[in-house]
């Protein structure tokens, strides 16, 4: 037989000591490791033994299931990786495979009419003849292919196939144990951060409290300034420039003890309770509550409400909302240089009332829209964010018939937009 003619293997066949040894290595694999990777690379090293020919592959289904990934390979030319990298399901003989989760075996490979238009070139010039794919399957659920491909003139026998297919099994249970193993970490840290905002909850509800205790003791002696402050302005012999102080004095006061009672508003403790109320008037509470900080960090605050009707709601409920959009905005603007505008507006539109807060901020990756209202995502460092602000503003509108989504803007940073049904009269 000449050289063109392919080479004939030995007739003694792999034993079924060699044949256990391979299943045991993987089996053994399996049970020590939950990485995917190092399970799937042992398994294609452990079959290329067999006979010391063959051209081994691994391909994992994608999660959309329309195409089948290179996991794994030995043996393989870089012209026969590039054609494998990524296949269609239910297209070629491995395609095929994943589709049916029939197990393929050809004696020749490069005319099986099957075989890809892409694959074909390559298995001719890689002279591939016999040829061998199994499914992986875990729960009744196909998760992909094992294939084995022969240079030599004789096909794959029966225990061959056999051997294949318990490996392809015992790597589905491989894939089977990561996938659990997934989803008890992702589970046990779900727990963990459930835990630590409970117990954070537990220190805000204590702070909350201390401040509300606080905020009655300054009360107390502010509505005692403002009573001073008047029987000295109604004094006949106050001078002028006397009197002009005792004003600025009344004035500071009262600013101190609207935000006194705006705090004592929003750190009440009482059941949510629907009734028209404006979402103006919310609006502006936030933003006196943040004036401060909002001032310490150079950030403009610019309103525009157009007058509109009450909304029904809950008033402690939707200051939460809006803090938290109002603080999201804020923190935005922070973390980068530039202008610094927080823009509030309010309008509105047929039976609902609509409610912006803009910034000028960064905006918010386009990877990470679509999970910006999910309970404990967040951006921020550890320790920074809970990642609940977003969540519970998002159930608490829902709940009042309303809407809340984001939205990027052209020109740079993200706007909240709050729509509820309207209530009752104007502002």
């Amino acid at each position: 037989m000449s050289p063109s003619s392919g080479r004939r293997r030995p007739l003694v066949r792999p034993a079924v000591q060699l044949h256990l040894e391979i299943l045991h290595t993987v089996a053994a694999t399996v049970s020590r490791t939950l990485d995917v990777d190092d399970v799937l690379r042992t398994a294609v090293e452990a079959l290329t033994r067999v006979t010391g020919h063959e051209i081994a592959s691994l391909h994992l289904l994608s999660e959309d299931g329309g195409t089948l990934h290179l996991r794994g390979e030995r043996g393989m030319s870089p012209g026969l990786r590039a054609v494998n990298q990524m296949l269609p399901v239910g297209q070629g003989l491995i395609g095929r495979v994943a589709a049916t989760g029939r197990t393929v075996r050809v004696e020749k490979n490069y005319a099986d009419p099957d075989l890809l238009p892409a694959a074909r070139a390559a298995v001719r010039r890689e002279r591939i003849r016999g040829f061998v794919c199994v499914p992986i399957n875990s729960r009744g659920r196909i998760l992909g292919t094992l294939s084995l491909g022969r240079k030599i003139l004789d096909g794959f026998e029966g225990s061959e196939v056999a051997l294949l297919e318990a490996t392809a099994d015992q790597i589905g249970l491989a894939l089977d144990n990561a996938r659990l193993d997934s989803e008890t970490r992702r589970q046990l840290e779900e727990l963990r951060r459930t835990h630590t905002q409970l117990i954070h909850a537990e220190k805000l509800s204590a702070v909350g409290k201390l401040a509300s205790g606080v905020a009655h003791e300054i009360n107390n002696p502010l509505t005692t300034i403002l009573g001073q402050t008047q029987l000295l302005l109604a004094n006949p012999q106050a001078t002028e420039q006397v009197r002009e102080r005792l004003r600025i004095v009344t004035d500071e006061a009262t600013r101190a003890a609207r935000i006194i009672q705006n705090l004592l508003l929003f750190a009440r403790q009482s059941p949510p309770e629907r009734r028209p109320c404006s979402l103006v008037d919310q609006a502006r509470r936030v933003l006196e509550l943040n004036s401060y900080q909002l001032q310490q960090d150079h950030v403009k605050v610019v309103t525009e409400f157009t007058p509109s009707p009450h909304v029904l709601g809950d008033e402690n409920q939707l200051q939460q909302v809006l803090l938290n959009l109002v603080q999201n905005a804020h923190q935005a603007m922070v973390e980068r240089p530039g202008a610094r505008v927080l823009t509030v507006r309010s309008w509105p539109d047929g039976a609902r009332v609509c409610l912006e807060v803009r910034d000028t901020g960064p905006g918010i990756p386009a990877e990470l829209m679509p999970r910006i209202f999910d309970p404990f995502f967040t951006t921020k460092a550890p320790g920074e964010g809970s990642g609940l602000g977003l969540s519970v503003s998002y159930g608490i509108v829902t709940e009042l018939g309303g809407q809340l989504w984001a939205e990027n803007r052209p020109e740079g940073g993200a706007s909240f937009f709050l729509e509820l049904p309207a209530g009752e009269e104007n502002i």
